[in-house]
């Protein structure tokens, strides 16, 4: 094999499609990147079983070929290249990177024992990158960690994003949070479908492809789904369960005996202020509403701290509940604006939404947090 390609272009894709190889393969073909030259083109691919990365890369191919190297050297060499056209060449042995001044040469590993990678299913529709990632990072946030996820919980280790009409619901919960997202999309049909993928696999995929138009493959009946952008495409492997149906454990509104608006940001500030002072990141912060104001307080014996933010506030005067920090200012770290927060009894989940500029609850976010009961 011997192509000629640009340098920066290479070292992304080599580093694309090293990020999701173990670090410490069972096997060591599973740590390599395997390079295959198809007309004018060339495609860098890696596969852990879990995860395949495939980048699609306009070269001049000079000579056909395909080359199984170590991803961590093939990344590293490309990243440390000078800028501009590279070479290389492959042999049965080595492979070869150069540029003027500069060569690098590795082994090349047995291709024999390197997996078939798994074909991506056929896209169901296309969704804006960075919208895409933005709702995929934040809902991962709110999955619940592999180590905990076991038996009938394992399908909370995932993201699930699913087609509804125009939009895509991106959701996910470890039974503390929930948190959904509507992103609009474009579908290619009038089929529906979802995915589960874990959720860090699914957060790094998503940031990967953020930049530009996505294309989506659904899992249906396979146990793959796919995200693509012009040149990278990411297979994942899904969660063997279905995603637990959340959709009963939104609160009615109608049912809430109050509820709060007020500004997003300064809410957001006033729980980070109240944490300060907590002994634990568990140890729960309070809120306490007033007819035109709530109170975020933090701490208990010894350090103590508490903040005042003006808020619209209905039948819930002196009303206390409290609630972790973390989980509740990770909800309201989307919001942009106004936000109203639906109240039914301190032990209740509360549920949140932004207000958009006529006033009225929107439907692209809705989280719930489920309360810390007190002492």
């Amino acid at each position: 094999m011997k192509i000629r390609i640009d340098q920066k272009t290479l070292a992304g894709a080599a580093r694309a499609a090293h990020r999701p190889l173990p670090n410490n393969p069972l096997q060591p073909v599973l740590g390599g990147l395997l390079l295959e030259t198809d007309g004018d083109s060339v495609t860098v691919s890696g596969f852990d079983y879990e995860v395949a990365t495939r980048a699609t890369l306009a070269a001049d191919v000079l000579e056909t070929g395909k080359s199984l190297v170590s991803g961590r050297l093939l990344a590293d060499v490309t990243a440390a290249m000078p800028a501009g056209p590279v070479d290389v060449v492959v042999d049965e042995r080595e492979l070869t990177v150069s540029a003027p001044g500069t060569t690098f040469t590795l082994p090349t590993m047995d291709r024999r024992d390197y997996p078939a990678l798994p074909e991506a299913p056929a896209a169901a529709g296309t969704v804006d990158g960075d919208v895409l990632a933005a709702a995929v990072v934040h809902a991962a946030q709110a999955s619940m960690p592999d180590k905990e996820a076991v038996g009938n919980l394992e399908g909370f280790r995932g993201v699930h994003v699913t087609a509804d009409g125009g939009h895509l619901a991106v959701s996910a919960s470890d039974r503390y949070r929930i948190v959904r997202h509507h992103i609009p999309w474009t579908p290619d049909g009038d089929s529906g479908g979802d995915l589960l993928v874990p959720a860090a696999h699914l957060a790094a995929t998503a940031k990967q492809l953020a930049g530009g138009p996505v294309r989506i493959s659904f899992t249906n009946d396979i146990t793959v789904a796919a995200l693509a952008s012009d040149t990278l495409t990411v297979t994942s492997r899904t969660v063997a369960v279905p995603f637990p149906n959340i959709a009963g454990f939104f609160p009615d509104p109608g049912k809430a005996v109050g509820w709060m608006r007020g500004d997003a940001a300064e809410l957001l500030e006033a729980v980070q202020r109240a944490a300060l002072v907590n002994d634990k990141p568990e140890q729960a912060i309070t809120l306490t509403f007033g007819r035109d104001q709530v109170t975020v307080a933090g701490g208990a014996e010894g350090s103590k701290g508490a903040s005042r933010i003006d808020a619209e506030v209905t039948n819930l005067d002196g009303f206390t509940a409290g609630y972790r920090p973390g989980f509740l200012g990770s909800l309201l770290a989307p919001i942009t604006g106004a936000v109203q927060i639906w109240v039914t009894t301190p032990n209740k989940p509360v549920l949140i939404q932004p207000i958009d500029t006529d006033g009225a609850p929107t439907d692209h976010y809705r989280a719930v947090c489920m309360p810390v009961r007190l002492k």
